[in-house]
Formats: structure tokens, C-alpha cells, sequence
């Protein structure tokens, strides 16, 4: 199909919902793999429905798991050099190491991940905000508490903070939910387990995702 035509007829589609279809045209003709592009609509459209459909969301399709940052020491000030903005969405990772630190090299499947979760840009929450509700959590005792910061308090003690760091993946807002899916399900097909300071409920929804693809 060309992508004269693709644009025209998810215009149609959506309604409008502020769509240019000059400017879809530009970004589908440097489209390589349709297959890719296909099945991020794809999840769009069921995770956000046509309210979703704007033409950022197509210049924002789903980014690899290799473009995570560097691991920042949870204590680390924030840069702009990090490569993404303080209100970005996206998903994040916290690794628990030992003194010498992280490795060079961040990978999802790395033995200290120890929670892979999600943050859009909709409230102060953003990927910022979930470090500082962990701290808040684990060292403070906040009266709403985090939940990973608890899981984490529980399993490893509050003492251990000092030697988690966080990765993070900057990605469009309507794209976070299925990123996060996909990391857990690659982390649940190697392991036969989640992140240990992931919740319980994490593991139902891998295991029925898992279950609803065979």
C-alpha cells in the first residue's frame, strides 16, 4: 500500500483527531519494517482507541530495549545530558548491585533487576517522580507508601538503597503499558518469574498474556 493511501485511510479512520496527512506521508515513506509499524498501531488502538491516534504517536513507534540509559545511582542528580526530559514518559528499571556497581552494559535480563515498571506523563509521577516515591518509601516510612519501595524495604532492607540504580526508556505516553508487558514477558520467559519487587498482579498479567498468545 502506499503511503499516500495508508495515510488517507487512518485519517478517515480516526476522525481526524488531529492528524496531518502531509506529515503522515513523511514519516511512513521512512517506514523499513511495515511489520513493526503495523503491530505498534496495533496496540494504540487497543490501549488508547482512536483518542490515541495523533501523528506524534507514529513518529514515536515502540523504541528497542537496547536505547535504555546508562544505570544512574538512585542518589544521582538529574542531568539533561540523560538524554530525556524530567516530565518524559517511559519505562524504567531498578537494579540492585553489589558495592562495585552496575555493569557497563544495561539489560533487562540482568540477574539485578529487581522491578520493571512504567510512568506516563500525566502527573507529577513521570519517571522522576517514581524514583523519588521510592526513596520516600524506603527510607522515610511515607504515609502512601510505594509499593515497590515496599516490596523492597521487605525483601532487601532499607539499608540496601544505597546500592540500587535505575535505567530508564523514554517513550511516547500512549506506548509505556505495552512496553512494559513486553519486558516482563521476556523477563518471565527466561526466568519463570517476574522481578522480585514486582507485584503478584504483574505475574497474573504476564502469565494471561503468555496464556492468550499460544
Amino acid at each position: 500500500m502506499k503511503s499516500e493511501t495508508l495515510a488517507e485511510n487512518i485519517v478517515k479512520g480516526s476522525g481526524g483527531h488531529g492528524l496531518k496527512q502531509n506529515e503522515l506521508v513523511k514519516i511512513f515513506e521512512k517506514i523499513e519494517n511495515l511489520e513493526d509499524f503495523a503491530y505498534t498501531l496495533k496496540k494504540v488502538l487497543e490501549h488508547g482507541g482512536k483518542d490515541y491516534l495523533t501523528t506524534q504517536v507514529f513518529t514515536n513507534t515502540m523504541p528497542s530495549f537496547k536505547n535504555f540509559t546508562k544505570w544512574h545511582h538512585i542518589d544521582e542528580k538529574y542531568e539533561a545530558s540523560w538524554g530525556f526530559d524530567k516530565k518524559d514518559a517511559g519505562c524504567y528499571m531498578y537494579g540492585l548491585f553489589s558495592e562495585n556497581g552496575p555493569p557497563a552494559n544495561v539489560d533487562i535480563l540482568d540477574p539485578g533487576v529487581i522491578y520493571i515498571g512504567e510512568s506516563r506523563a500525566t502527573t507529577r509521577n513521570c519517571m522522576l517522580g517514581r524514583r523519588t516515591d521510592f526513596k520516600g518509601t524506603v527510607r522515610n516510612d511515607r504515609l502512601s507508601p510505594y509499593g515497590c519501595g515496599t516490596a523492597f524495604k521487605e525483601k532487601y532492607g532499607k539499608e540496601k538503597i544505597d546500592y540500587v540504580y535505575q535505567a530508564y526508556l523514554p517513550m511516547h505516553n500512549s506506548l509505556v503499558k505495552e512496553a512494559e508487558m513486553q519486558m516482563l514477558e521476556v523477563y518471565y520467559k527466561c526466568y519463570e518469574k517476574i522481578p522480585s519487587c514486582n507485584p503478584p498482579s504483574d505475574l497474573r498479567r504476564v502469565q494471561l498474556r503468555i496464556a492468550n498468545e499460544s
